[in-house]
């Protein structure tokens, strides 16, 4: 890209040169070589991180940042080979409850049949732009929704859909939801956070960060 770039300009200079003065011709080529400059200190953008080489259960500890504050958290290493994917959770405040279709890390004070704060994982067969399409018309009939480009620190782009308000807007959701729609092999893996609205600053924060350790498989 920044070669196709320099050279448009280059070609511009030149081109300049033929119809007018050597005035023009050196102020043309100036401007190119300044802007080609400018351009060559954009950075590339960076891959995905690759995750750790963890087991299944392995535990260790890591610092988040909670309302301007650093806290030290217990993971335990989760990895679902059936869906196809690695996270790290908070094992002193989530309980881990895994399914053929899903995976689901709870609060460990709610109920298990019906929590409010947990993160779901699960896998859907569209690829991700259709399923975003579909998960955002399903929640715009009780949320104000708004869906973008978003990028995980392992697991890279994906579509982000944020339902936080009321349908018809101005008024929070006592539940909050946030999907994160990620393009994987046969279709995409569907991270959804939800957390009541009391618990937006620590699960929602809490699940915000588990979704920067998430991770695909390669295979």
């Amino acid at each position: 890209m920044k070669k196709t770039v320099l050279i448009s300009l280059l070609f511009a200079a030149l081109t300049l040169s033929a119809c007018g003065s050597k005035a023009v011709d050196q102020a043309a080529l100036d401007a190119a070589s300044q802007t080609a400059t400018v351009i060559q200190e954009f950075p590339e953008t960076p891959a995905p991180a690759a995750a750790p080489a963890l087991q299944d259960g392995e535990r260790f500890e890591s610092v988040i940042l909670l309302e301007g504050m650093e806290e030290t958290v217990r993971y335990e290493h989760a990895v679902n080979e059936s869906l196809g994917f690695e996270i790290d959770y908070e094992y002193e405040s989530l309980q881990r409850q895994s399914g053929a279709e899903s995976e689901r890390f709870i609060s460990l004070w709610d109920s298990a049949e019906q929590p409010e704060n947990y993160l779901e994982l699960r896998r859907d067969a569209l690829d991700a732009e259709q399923a975003a399409a579909a998960i955002n018309e399903a929640l715009s009939e009780t949320y104000k929704t708004g869906m973008e480009a978003f990028s995980l620190e392992r697991a890279g782009s994906c579509i982000r859909i944020v339902a936080h308000e009321e349908k018809g807007g101005g008024v929070m959701a006592p539940q909050l939801q946030e999907v994160f729609v990620i393009p994987a092999r046969e279709g995409c893996l569907v991270a959804t956070s939800h957390c009541s609205i009391e618990a937006a600053e620590g699960f929602g924060r809490r699940f915000g960060y588990m979704l920067q350790t998430l991770s695909l498989a390669a295979n």
